[in-house]
């Protein structure tokens, strides 16, 4: 069909005028006159009617005259599609075939007004029956008799048309009804066909995906159950992650939200039961998604298994969804920095800023900021939080050189470096975050480090405090050899309570015996106290394969050892400072 079409009929007598009517798309409707002696002319009507058609359109009755109603062909009345067929397929009067939509509702509301009308109008009729068809006589006359005749027969005629008008009403309405309740009944039998039928090609073109990779191509992951917390994940081109379950039974972890697929949002997480944490939520689309939200929960304390590689303690975490690898858990340092492969790149974002990180063993690293979460398992997952992501080690020293040569150039484990240092950043001016400060509830109050049972513990301290040192990592331990004696010489030094500085150092100044390299003999004795050397943290005795590299240099390391001899918990409080507990007493 043309862009513009126009539409006419006229129909032209001697003396008599005819309304035109032009229809054009996207225009006002007008009505002409034709005159038939002097010609013909044809001229807008005095006031246009602003009636505007559109490719499937509704004429406005309401703004029609009386004549143009009567005018109108029976195609105007419904909706008008003229996409139906060109214009030679339209009947005489030009306009496309009608195509009626019809809603039940719709159907039942008009039957209902129809019926109210007729009920309103077959009162009014009853009112007015008896003082319109028994007219008194106004006079004892004929004429007035016959007057009187006149109009009792007249409003007897008014009265059979209106019962016959009744009688079409009641028909009417009942017609309504049936062909409400018929078109009801059709969209209900064909509702389930059609549902069926959808099933039927999203099961066809789900099943390759399904078969090979157990994920459909479309459509929404399933919801977690009791059996399985876990939502599933959402369609490998379109669809959302399904919802973890929510738990009920204490202690129990809400299950983890499904992840996206190409385009949707991520599952929400479940909630935790009673004292348990919210399970995280899913990731995002990769193209287009939100993560979704963890589900909520009242977590006090929450474990997760921590080992030792190589007298490097290390626990596992998830950054942003991607997998579980092992980083080494430091005290002397702040900042999670963990390798760009070892991290999920889905929905990960844009870096917020780049900046180098300086260790002590002679490598730096060139990071890229991102704001993300960690799971470290058991419930205990962070809000999106800064995580330091690796692009480059270089070293600063030849030790740093050999490190990055063996590949571990992101700490001992290769895959990373969890700090978890609240003062390190004011005494050395760094910018790296203590990431298990952004977990939820109690959760990032702290955490207990027991490497003789082989777990650290997010949350308030469960164990029984026995003595504890302000400041972490940087603090200020009072050293003595020989053996503690309260009242012996001992040297206050400056001191970084590294759980991932190895066996530690001594500054050879405080020695005594001139040596400046190599380590500490075996057999020396170790007592480390504070409050003026009156409180005793604890001792030990250096042995071939565990002692102490003896340094030229303040400050000291206490290396690994004092959370090798029993637990320790690592206070967050007071903020930005933190506090060492020692929850076992000194030998």
């Amino acid at each position: 069909m043309r862009a513009e079409q126009t539409v006419r009929q006229r129909r032209c007598r001697r003396r008599s005028i005819t309304p035109t009517w032009e229809v054009r798309h996207g225009q006002h409707l007008r009505v002409c006159a034709v005159r038939n002696r002097a010609g013909s002319q044809c001229r807008p009507s005095s006031t246009p009617h602003n009636t505007t058609f559109a490719r499937t359109h509704r004429i406005e009755i309401g703004a029609l005259g009386n004549d143009e109603k009567r005018r109108l062909s029976r195609n105007h009345w419904g909706y008008l599609d003229e996409t139906a067929g060109d214009v030679d397929n339209h009947d005489r009067t030009g306009v496309g075939v009608a195509q009626l939509s019809v809603a039940p509702p719709w159907l039942v509301s008009a039957a209902q007004d129809l019926q109210s009308i007729g009920s309103t109008l077959a009162a009014a009729n009853g009112a007015a029956a008896g003082p319109t068809t028994v007219l008194a006589t106004a006079a004892a006359d004929e004429v007035s008799t016959a007057i009187a005749a006149l109009f009792a027969g007249h409003a007897r005629e008014y009265h059979s048309l209106s019962g016959h008008f009744g009688a079409f009403n009641q028909q009417f309405v009942q017609a309504l009804n049936s062909a409400s309740g018929a078109y009801a009944s059709a969209e209900a039998q064909s509702a389930p066909l059609l549902q069926t039928v959808g099933r039927d090609v999203l099961g066809a073109i789900n099943a390759p995906t399904e078969f090979l990779l157990a994920r459909p191509l479309i459509g929404n992951g399933a919801d977690g159950t009791a059996a399985n917390p876990n939502g599933g994940a959402g369609g490998l081109l379109i669809g959302n992650g399904g919802n973890g379950y929510s738990q009920t039974t204490p202690g129990l972890t809400g299950g983890t939200g499904g992840t996206a697929g190409l385009i949707g949002n991520g599952g929400s997480g479940g909630a935790g039961g009673p004292n348990a944490a919210g399970g995280p939520g899913g990731l995002g689309g990769w193209l287009y998604g939100n993560n979704g939200p963890a589900g909520t929960g009242s977590p006090v304390n929450a474990s997760v298994p921590l080992y030792l590689d190589n007298n490097f303690p290390a626990v596992n975490v998830s950054i942003n969804g991607g997998p579980s690898v092992p980083v080494l858990l430091d005290t002397g340092s702040a900042g999670l920095v963990v390798p760009i492969w070892d991290i999920g790149l889905q929905n990960l974002g844009v870096p917020t800023g780049f900046d180098v990180i300086r260790y002590g063993n002679g490598v730096n690293i060139l990071y890229a900021d991102f704001n993300t979460t960690v799971d470290f398992g058991s419930g205990a997952v962070t809000a999106p939080t800064s995580v330091q992501v690796g692009i480059l080690p270089f070293p600063t020293s030849l030790q740093g050189l050999t490190l990055i040569a063996m590949g571990n150039g992101f700490g001992p484990t290769g895959h990373g470096v969890l700090g978890i240092g609240p003062n390190i950043n004011a005494a050395t001016g760094g910018h790296g975050n203590v990431v298990t400060t952004a977990l939820p509830g109690q959760l990032n109050e702290g955490e207990l480090i027991n490497i003789p049972q082989g777990y650290m513990q997010f949350g308030p301290n469960t164990g029984t405090p026995i003595t504890s040192v302000s400041g972490v990592p940087i603090t200020t331990l009072d050293v003595q050899f020989g053996g503690y004696d309260p009242l012996g010489t001992y040297y206050p030094v400056t001191s970084i309570v590294d759980s991932g500085g190895n066996h530690g150092t001594i500054p050879g100044i405080i020695l005594g015996t001139g040596q400046t390299s190599g380590v500490v003999p075996p057999g020396t004795v170790i007592s480390i106290s504070t409050n003026d050397n009156q409180t005793l943290l604890y001792s030990y005795t250096t042995t071939g394969t565990d002692s102490p590299v003896v340094t030229g240099n303040i400050p000291m390391n206490t290396g690994l050892l004092p959370f090798a001899l029993g637990p320790v918990y690592i206070s967050n409080s007071p903020s930005g400072v933190g506090t060492v507990v020692f929850n076992y007493p000194p030998p």
